[in-house]
């Protein structure tokens, strides 16, 4: 098998060395230590000779998330992936249009069922017969989203919902009654594998590290699922937990005014809209753009869009959380109040709250 993948590395000019520094970057984006790189060379390596198949398929979604994961900083790891499986439709890299595109559908199902993994980029849309999203025509009518989604999805291996709106409606499911907005979850089968990466859009890391975990260990990838059915890895911390403001928070210092620049110190921006406390994500450690800065890096609030209730819950976007009721945020107000979903008091600071309410709370509850 290994001397199958060097033949095909020297091929393209890649020396073994090179692999398994690519391997190497690919422990460190799971977050496993270097004695886990053998193990993941040889997955990739098995990857390379079977070359796992993909279907990506956009429903009610504007592109972002594609277009995030083509923008990826990291060639190395990202050609590692892709040139490990094969991706076989994908609306925004492949050649062919038209019926010539929409037949690699037809003949994975026929030829590779129970082989390929299923990523879904948007929800559903499924009032008027799902004809909100078409794309496709057999006998000489347009097949919609919806359809594609229920002949696929029953003979996937796996299935990954790639960004907040395929994962849980995201911005689209904010007005879910005009076009029946649906999440992935609504609509495949519940005894399919299902791995829900947020973000709006996601981060290339996450994605590009799911479909690592994947390859290396599908079992231990979906055995560490949280309740929303999140990779841990990206998803298991608070963005508040690691908030470099997080010192503003516990101490009650709070940007009151866009134009309140301190150069010297950076104040919480929870009265601000930021939704930090109730968002599960690593952006203030992983980083967006090779790692170079993040929404709060630039001065601007968290928007929540890895979670779960985002866009409907968590708006107005530059509004403190409307479900949220903290000492010294809100008038006339001395309790804390959580009921969007997710919400946990420890999301907001358990340093703060046991110091205004006398305990601490439970951590782990969604």
């Amino acid at each position: 098998m290994m001397q199958e993948v060097k033949s095909q590395l020297e091929k393209k000019g890649m020396t073994r060395r090179q692999f398994l520094r690519y391997a190497g970057a690919a422990a460190a984006l799971l977050g496993l230590s270097e004695a886990f790189i053998p193990q993941i060379a040889e997955a990739l390596a098995q990857a390379a000779a079977g070359k796992p198949p993909v279907i990506w398929l956009q429903g009610q979604n504007c592109t972002g998330c594609s277009i995030s994961f083509l923008n990826s900083n990291y060639p190395e790891v990202a050609e590692v992936i892709l040139d490990k499986l094969s991706v076989r439709y994908h609306p925004n890299v492949m050649a062919a249009s038209g019926g010539l595109a929409t037949g690699v559908l037809d003949d994975t199902l026929a030829k590779l069922a129970d082989q390929f993994v299923l990523v879904l980029e948007g929800p559903i849309p499924t009032k008027e017969n799902g004809r909100y999203c078409t794309f496709g025509v057999k006998n000489g009518k347009d097949v919609t989203y919806e359809e594609w989604v229920n002949e696929l999805a029953p003979k996937a291996a796996a299935i990954i919902a790639n960004g907040n709106c395929a994962s849980y409606g995201g911005i689209p499911a904010a007005n879910a009654s005009v076009t029946g907005t649906t999440p992935v979850s609504g609509i495949i089968p519940k005894d399919k594998p299902l791995i829900n990466v947020g973000g709006c859009p996601s981060n290339p890391d996450w994605i590009i590290g799911t479909v690592l975990a994947y390859l290396t260990d599908k079992k231990n990838l979906l055995a560490n699922l949280d309740s929303f059915k999140r990779p841990k890895l990206f998803f298991g911390e608070t963005i508040h937990e690691n908030c470099p403001r997080r010192g503003a928070f516990d101490a009650g210092l709070f940007l009151e005014d866009w134009n309140d620049v301190n150069p010297d110190f950076e104040l919480c921006m929870f009265k601000k809209g930021c939704k930090g406390p109730v968002t599960y994500a690593d952006c203030p450690t992983r980083r967006w753009n090779s790692k170079v800065n993040w929404c709060v890096g630039v001065n601007a609030p968290c928007h929540g869009c890895a979670e779960p209730t985002f866009y409907e819950a968590l708006s107005p976007l530059y509004e403190p959380l409307p479900n949220v009721n903290m000492i010294g945020l809100t008038p006339a107000v001395d309790t804390i109040g959580w009921v969007a979903a997710g919400a946990t008091a420890v999301g907001v600071g358990a340093h703060y709250l046991a110091k205004q309410l006398g305990k601490k709370p439970e951590a782990g509850e969604e």
